[in-house]
């Protein structure tokens, strides 16, 4: 047992230290105001992940924003017993469908989240190097629209990779890497990785965290 959590441990340090991750707003600001009781409704996840997965992120994107907000969050299935809601709210929500949550609700926002693997070429542990470049590339996204101006407030990318070519053992983003010493790419291995679905989830915890940081109350 002590040498499974001592693993446990090891894999966790290894993973943290060498990921960065890359946030993009859109050119929007990156704080949200958290004043008035102003209500946010959250829509599920949008996602490639499990349905268990996707259920605990829903929860956490929920509690976070219930705590943000004081109590002023409500999640979008609950929400459609008591406002005359479509069955399902897009990504992506047109001029239409604003209009409609805006008419039909008494939500003053609406929170969309993606979660995206991009490419997932890595196992978590990979007991010697590929023979050609590699990499496991994923994103999350958070979306804010307000209902009252149907005008998208708030948008925060989380971006991150982990990558191995035939020469040396990698990790970053967008050109922006970081290589282990020469003696480790030498090494059979074991090399620990963030598989695709780990960065995804990781990243719209990044996100999140971003937002209580920032949050304006």
């Amino acid at each position: 047992m002590k040498r499974i959590l001592l693993f446990l441990m090891t894999l966790n340090l290894l993973q943290s230290c060498y990921v960065p991750v890359k946030r993009d707003y859109q050119g929007l600001s990156s704080a949200l105001v958290f004043t008035q009781n102003k209500k946010f409704l959250i829509n599920n996840l949008y996602s490639d992940l499990d349905s268990s997965e996707r259920e605990k992120l829903n929860k956490k994107v929920l509690r976070t924003f219930e705590t943000l907000s004081k109590g002023n969050a409500v999640f979008v299935d609950q929400a459609k017993s008591d406002n005359l809601l479509p069955s399902k709210i897009s990504f992506i929500p047109d001029l239409e469908q604003l209009q409609n949550l805006k008419i039909n609700s008494d939500f003053d926002y609406l929170v969309n989240i993606r979660t995206v693997k991009v490419s997932d070429q890595i196992s978590a542990v990979e007991l010697s190097q590929p023979l050609e470049y590699s990499k496991n590339e994923a994103f999350a996204l958070l979306e804010i629209y307000d209902l009252k101006t149907l005008n998208k407030i708030y948008s925060q990318k989380a971006s991150s990779e982990v990558s191995i070519d035939g020469k040396s053992y990698n990790t970053g983003y967008y050109g922006e890497n970081n290589t282990v010493n020469a003696d480790r790419n030498k090494e059979k291995g074991p090399h620990f990785n963030y598989s695709a679905r780990s960065l995804a989830v990781r990243n719209l915890n990044k996100i999140l965290k971003d937002i209580e940081q920032k949050a304006i109350k």
